[in-house]
């Protein structure tokens, strides 16, 4: 292939996928109060300067070439790079619709450079063996496997996620995310230099599709839950007033399969009422392995009841399960308005709402509540201000601890795996949010 603009094109493409599972090595770096999460939103928007080699290859081609001959080609080519410029642009968290736009795209670019080395000898051996690399380069480095990437993430400055109304960033306070994504064959290689990096099979029946909508829905409610929890504890509403358990997903082929569905309200088991997670556990307590349970349940306004034969858990033979994920629904009593920074790296998950709520507190109280003290923390919240688990939890302390910190809260149970990722990592465990503010009055730096 003699278009330099498209070999260049394939050749920084390349060298981002080989990049990419490794860009949490640089979470450290920071610019004042932007940290590496930020900085990585300019660097995936700077990406749009690789379909747009197509744009200018093609044009380059059609000008040297002439109007008529392979034109036809060129063309969708050259809209094809615009089009994908232009999602990395303005919407970059639209993969699926980038993926099959670049894909389609570099099929086309490739068929248009064959074409024009074929006018000049027989058989396009120069464009063959340039699409076999691609083609083979392109697999070990994105084709995904029945496995998930478990890898450390990012820390997140949570005064620039957040800010509530009225309200004054004051300390410094980081959450910690992971990174879990389909695993691709290169990852085999990632794992072997980098024991942080976990791999484990994957349920490929969820669509990736589905797995973002579930973990937006989470974030929305940690953040109307921590925020709602915070302003409680200043006096500033009623909190979070419960609304029922809502259904995230139904496991295929699962007890409750074509029984219930996602976004269903459950009300009771088996006649009693179960308007919390907490609650609908207790009641699940008392039905085994086996045993029919009614659930009541509430659909598009109309309530019914749902006969399901329940199953013994896979991590416990005697616990019944229904093969539902769920979240509590909660009407939260909001009486300050909230603005969110999105983040192209952080699609979703609720395990940021233990600090979020932390951080309201901070902005509204003068002074803030930090006393000096560099804070990180993770962990779920309720509607009582209890911190619950979350997963990756060796991984985010070793984020935490490159990051620098002086001190990482962490869910109470979990210390002792978070010690296995950050050995130096002043480690408190906490039940509460509470606890949280009585370790930080008790600590102060200043």
């Amino acid at each position: 292939m003699n278009n330099r603009w498209y070999v260049a094109s394939f050749a920084a493409a390349l060298a981002a996928a080989a990049i990419g599972p490794l860009v949490w090595l640089a979470d450290p770096v920071r610019a004042g109060g932007w940290y590496w999460i930020d900085l990585l939103e300019a660097l995936a928007r700077a990406c749009a300067l690789i379909p747009l080699c197509w744009t200018v290859g093609a044009y380059r081609a059609w000008s040297r070439t002439g109007r008529r001959r392979l034109g036809w080609l060129r063309l969708p080519i050259a809209a094809g790079g615009l089009l994908a410029s232009g999602l990395l642009l303005a919407q970059p968290e639209r993969l699926g619709f980038l993926a099959w736009t670049c894909g389609l795209t570099a099929v086309i670019v490739l068929l248009d450079a064959g074409l024009e080395e074929r006018a000049r000898r027989k058989v396009p051996f120069g464009t063959l063996g340039f699409a076999a690399i691609v083609l083979l380069l392109g697999a070990a480095l994105l084709y995904p496997t029945p496995y998930s990437a478990l890898t450390p993430g990012f820390t997140l400055n949570m005064n620039r996620y957040a800010h509530v109304e009225g309200g004054q960033p004051q300390g410094s306070l980081a959450g910690v995310l992971v990174i879990e994504r389909p695993a691709f064959p290169v990852d085999w290689l990632v794992a072997a230099l980098f024991p942080r990096v976990k791999l484990e099979k994957r349920d490929t029946s969820i669509p990736i599709s589905e797995i973002q909508r579930q973990v937006h829905v989470q974030r929305a409610g940690a953040n109307e839950i921590g925020t709602a929890v915070a302003l409680q504890k200043l006096g500033l509403g009623q909190g979070v007033l419960p609304q029922g358990v809502q259904v995230l997903a139904v496991q295929e082929g699962g007890p409750a399969e074509n029984r219930l569905k996602p976004g269903d309200l459950l009300l009771s088991v088996d006649g009693r009422l179960a308007r919390t997670t907490g609650e609908l556990a207790e009641r699940m307590a008392d039905v085994a392995p086996g045993e029919d349970v009614q659930i009541g349940y509430e659909r598009g306004g109309g309530k019914a009841v749902a006969v399901i034969r329940s199953k013994a858990s896979a991590d416990d033979s005697r616990r019944a399960v229904l093969g539902i994920q769920v979240q509590d629904r909660t009407k939260a009593d909001l009486t300050r308005g909230m603005e969110y920074r999105s983040y192209l790296a952080y699609q979703g998950g609720p395990s940021h709402g233990a600090m979020l709520a932390l951080t309201v507190i901070d902005q509204l109280t003068p002074g803030g509540i930090a006393g000096g003290n560099r804070v990180a923390g993770t962990g779920t919240i309720d509607a009582a201000g209890r911190i619950g688990r979350i997963g990756g939890i060796e991984q985010k302390a070793f984020a935490v601890q490159r990051a620098g910190a002086d001190v990482f809260f962490v869910p109470v149970g979990q210390e002792a795996d978070a010690r296995k990722g950050a050995e130096r990592l002043n480690i408190v465990p906490v039940a509460t949010l509470d606890d949280m503010l009585a370790w930080l009055k008790a600590h102060p730096k200043r």
